[in-house]
């Protein structure tokens, strides 16, 4: 470095401050000449670069040539110091953070501009020698913060801070005690607003306490962990479901739950396939299935979905883990698959054949009883419309518009069908008979399809027609059957009751389940009971015959007949037993025997009486020549006494012979009503005061055809006997009625008459009555209940026999202490006046014909040779046939005829009214006059009667024939004319 110039060493303005400090240090004097101020530069090294300096320069001494000391020192590590000091500096003066220093007193010393700042001060001379405490809102903070600064040398304290105009805030401060070189003590501390941090913070901890409480609320289970499996947050579901509702128990934690969870097969899950643990590996579960099982052994199923939860740098903090409940879908779930299970076992093993339809009608399921019924296979009938597949045509073969189709009813209208018979169509074309059932499948009001239940009753429907069938033919049987019908078990019970209603005198429901002992009297069961244990014990048939009181028809008496029946079809020992009611039978056999009584007593008291009155005429005749030839009064005294036993004797055989109907009668119409008023005088008059008459006369009465005189007298004799039955007075009741006597009502009274059309007359009294043994011989001549002298026993007989020789009946009802009814049936008659002498003579009718032509076709010749005889004395002229066909013929030979007068029942299989309907289609004009010795009623059953025809009934008079034949042909002139 010696001898080196300045200029190797300093830059120019350095070597011009150099010579120009030279200069005046030269100019000084020696003793005044001091040292330079030192003065920065930049000085330069040999490499060339710079470096900071001082220098300064001293004179080395007073002597001339003037020697200058120059002093250059480095300031490279001096400037970087302080500059890092200056640095600092700033850096305090500017930092975020207030920092103060304040004595030992409490009194500010320093203050950056951050804190000068924060407390409101616009520099530190403002602050300085300030106490502190007027910052603190608590003075007692200043005290704590000492002590503590005391005891651990530092403290770091929250307080609430006031500014120099009196605002508050929330100030963080951080103290310490120091010393400086010189050994001064000061409190230094940094401050911070941390205002917004606490209301942060208090937001934060709200949110997270409201957080918390959402997730403690919530339904679903969830656990948070760190990552070293630690629990952060375990919600109440998760404590429940670990371990219920204690939150004392340290089981519950996560771990808890590695022991005592399942998978759904149910084995255990192992602690590496833990969700959370694989959350903690960074693996995500969604949706996996457990069953976790409690300390008290219950369960509970859930769904797990578990995630790792990552730092800023996606480090794994923690994990987080939802258990969600899932029992009841789980149990819903397994309902549902059993539900599936048992309808799939269901229609796979049904019977009946299952369709299931969308809601366009197109198939989307069938059962395998469906397939094999129709034959089809599932793709060739699943997406097909039903009706297409299966109800496409009539039975006739005609086809079924879809609009007529039942099935389709239930897409459009809802209609559900229940056990509708119809006829479907197999995949081969065979028809099959059906009962089908629908419900309509929807949901939320949508109709989303319908399913179909069809079962096949094609054989059952020929096997019910079958057994239809046949039981028709045994209810016709059974019905035709006139007797009871009833199967009983060994103890007497009804089982079956076979018979109809009417047959059984009492309600069928009466007796079904009943005992026999239950229903008759003890003896009759008793009876019956041992029929059907000797029946069962012999395998034979048994019967006897026994009689029973009945509440509407009384005694009755049953021949019953008892028969095994085989077990197998009762599963009990069993009978049937026939019970038939021969009641009827019975009494017809009495009434028989009664009838037979009376007929040869009838023709024994007419033989007799015919001989009697034979000598009585004799004795008559002999004792009136004898009358006149006497002149003795003595002895012509003597023959009128005889002359008049005569005719008492006359009388008494007039009666014998009206008992035995050999009495001639001379009946006439005659009007039951006018007859009975005529002789109420005379009724009165002969029963007293003591005996109310009241006659009940029916009105329209119906004329009949009896003989009045004869009538009248049967009718006093039993007035007279109403009488003599009511000695102490009573009431006579006369009453008179239009009957109709069908075949039942002859049966049932065994009236042995023609069923009709009668006249009744009814002579009621309220005497003694009868008993049943005086009944039965009431109608015997010379029976009486009178004493001898008050009665000849003939006054019953005689009305019998001119009843039933006027073609009625009579019929006696009594009852002791009750009072009598003697009805009295008399045939109708249609005419209204007694025959007239002129026609009775045999003289011309009052409408003759005129030479008309009339056929005549009747197969009787008999009747037919009098009817012929009767047209032609009337005036008409005939044609005769036996046949229809025959008069068929005639008819179309002989134009001329007029009137077709024709037997309805005829010979050869063609009847009167087919005859008169072929004979009409040739000849519109004939007219037709129809006879039969049966009513028009009877001839119902012969349809097609032409319109304007007529009808006479058999045996009929000249008279009645040529009345017919007038009204015909006078009806038919104004046609014939044409």
């Amino acid at each position: 470095m010696l001898g080196q110039s300045l200029e190797r060493l300093f830059t120019a303005r350095q070597r011009e401050w150099i010579a120009q400090y030279a200069a005046e240090i030269q100019r000084l004097p020696k003793g005044q000449r001091r040292k330079t101020p030192s003065d920065s530069i930049t000085g330069l090294r040999r490499d060339g670069s710079e470096f900071p300096a001082k220098i300064s320069m001293v004179a080395l001494s007073q002597t001339s040539p003037l020697h200058l000391a120059v002093i250059v020192r480095d300031l490279t590590e001096s400037e970087r110091l302080n500059r890092q000091l200056q640095l600092k500096s700033e850096a305090l003066e500017q930092s975020l953070t207030a920092f103060g220093i304040f004595d030992l007193e409490g009194r500010f010393i320093y203050a950056n501009q951050t804190y000068l700042k924060l407390w409101g001060y616009d520099g530190l001379d403002q602050l300085v020698g300030v106490s502190a405490v007027t910052h603190l809102v608590d003075p007692i903070i200043m005290l704590r913060m000492v002590a503590t600064i005391e005891r651990q040398g530092h403290c770091t304290m929250e307080f609430t801070a006031r500014r120099k105009d009196g605002s508050t805030f929330e100030a963080l401060i951080s103290v310490k005690k120091s010393s400086n070189a010189l050994g001064e003590a000061a409190y230094i501390g940094t401050a911070l607003d941390i205002t917004d941090n606490k209301q942060t913070m208090k937001r934060l901890a709200e949110q997270k306490e409201l957080l918390e409480t959402i997730l403690q609320q919530a339904a679903d289970a969830i656990v948070v962990c760190d990552a070293q499996d630690n629990p952060i947050l375990i919600n109440a579901a998760a404590r429940r479901l670990a371990v219920g509702d204690s939150r004392d128990r340290p089981e519950a934690s996560p771990k808890f739950l590695w022991g005592k969870a399942y998978y759904p097969d149910g084995h255990p899950i192992p602690l590496q396939a833990w969700p959370l643990q694989q959350a903690l590996r960074g693996n995500t579960t969604v949706g996996a299935e457990a069953r976790v099982v409690r300390p008290d052994g219950s369960h509970q199923d859930v769904l797990i979905s578990a995630a790792p939860l990552h730092s800023a740098f996606q480090k794994i903090m923690g994990a987080v883990a939802i258990f969600s409940d899932i029992t009841e879908r789980k149990r819903v779930e397994e309902q549902l698959l059993y539900q599936l299970r048992l309808t799939q076992g269901i229609t796979d093993s049904a019977t009946e054949s299952i369709f299931v339809t969308d809601a366009k009608g197109e198939v989307t399921f069938l059962n395998p009883e469906a397939l094999r019924v129709f034959g089809f296979t599932k793709e060739e009938i699943i997406g097909r419309p039903l009706h297409e597949a299966i109800h496409h045509h009539y039975p006739d073969g005609r086809p079924l518009p879809t609009e007529e189709c039942l099935l389709r009813r239930i897409y459009t209208t809802g209609e559900h069908i229940r056990d509708h018979e119809d006829t479907f169509h197999r995949k081969d074309g065979r028809i099959l008979t059906m009962s089908c059932s629908s419900a309509l499948l929807e949901n939320k009001g949508k109709r989303l399809g319908a399913v179909f239940f069809m079962r096949d009753i094609t054989e059952r429907r020929r096997n019910e027609k079958a057994l239809q069938e046949s039981a028709a033919r045994l209810r016709a049987i059974v019905d035709a059957v006139p007797d009871m019908l009833l199967v009983l078990d060994q103890d007497g019970r009804h089982l079956e009751i076979l018979s109809q209603a009417q047959l059984l005198y009492t309600d069928p429901a009466r007796l079904k389940g009943q005992l026999i002992s239950d229903i008759l009297p003890e003896a009759s069961a008793k009876l019956i009971l041992k029929t059907i244990h000797d029946t069962l014990a012999t395998r034979q048939l048994q019967s006897l015959e026994h009689e029973v009181q009945t509440r509407k028809k009384g005694k009755r008496h049953f021949e019953v007949r008892t028969a095994p029946v085989d077990s197998l079809l009762l599963g009990k020992p069993a009978v049937v037993l026939l019970a038939r009611d021969i009641t009827q039978h019975r009494l017809t056999e009495s009434t028989l025997r009664h009838a037979q009584k009376m007929e040869a007593v009838g023709q024994l008291t007419g033989g007799v009486a015919h001989d009697f009155n034979n000598l009585l005429a004799v004795i008559l005749g002999n004792l009136e020549l004898l009358a006149e030839a006497l002149t003795d009064p003595a002895l012509l005294d003597l023959v009128r006494r005889a002359l008049s036993a005569v005719e008492r004797g006359s009388t008494l055989i007039r009666r014998l012979l009206t008992f035995s109907r050999q009495q001639p009668l001379q009946p006439i119409p005659v009007d039951l009503n006018t007859l009975v008023t005529g002789i109420s005088d005379l009724v009165r008059r002969s029963l007293g005061e003591t005996i109310q008459v009241q006659t009940v006369l029916s009105p329209n009465l119906l004329p009949t055809l009896i003989d009045p005189n004869e009538f009248e007298s049967a009718l006093l004799n039993l007035v007279v006997n109403a009488r003599d039955a009511m000695p102490g007075g009573g009431q006579l009741i006369l009453e008179t009625a239009n009957r109709w006597v069908g075949e039942d009502l002859t049966r049932q009274y065994l009236f042995h008459v023609e069923a009709g059309q009668y006249v009744t007359l009814a002579v009621s009294d309220t005497g003694t009555g009868m008993s049943q043994e005086v009944l039965d011989r009431a109608f015997e001549p010379f029976f009486t209940t009178k004493h001898v002298g008050q009665g000849s026993g003939l006054g019953l007989s005689m009305v019998y026999g001119l009843v039933k020789q006027s073609g009625g009946h009579i019929h006696i009802y009594s009852e002791v202490g009750q009072g009598t009814t003697i009805r009295i049936f008399l045939p109708a008659t249609l005419a209204k006046d007694a025959v007239s002498s002129e026609r009775t003579n045999g003289e011309m009718p009052f409408y003759p014909g005129q030479g008309q032509t009339i056929l005549v076709v009747e197969d009787e010749e008999q009747v037919r040779r009098l009817a012929v005889h009767m047209l032609q004395h009337l005036g008409y002229e005939t044609v005769e046939a036996d046949t229809a066909v025959a008069g068929l013929a005639k008819l179309k030979a002989t134009p001329r005829i007029m009137v077709l007068f024709t037997d309805i029942v005829l010979p050869g299989g063609q009847s009167g009214v087919d005859l008169a309907r072929q004979a009409l289609q040739h000849r519109p004009d004939l007219l037709v006059l129809f006879t039969s010795g049966y009513t028009e009623t009877h001839l119902t059953h012969f349809r097609g009667f032409p319109d304007g025809s007529a009808f006479l009934s058999k045996p009929y008079r000249k008279a009645e024939l040529a009345d017919k034949l007038h009204a015909l042909l006078s009806k038919a002139r104004p046609r014939s004319a044409l």
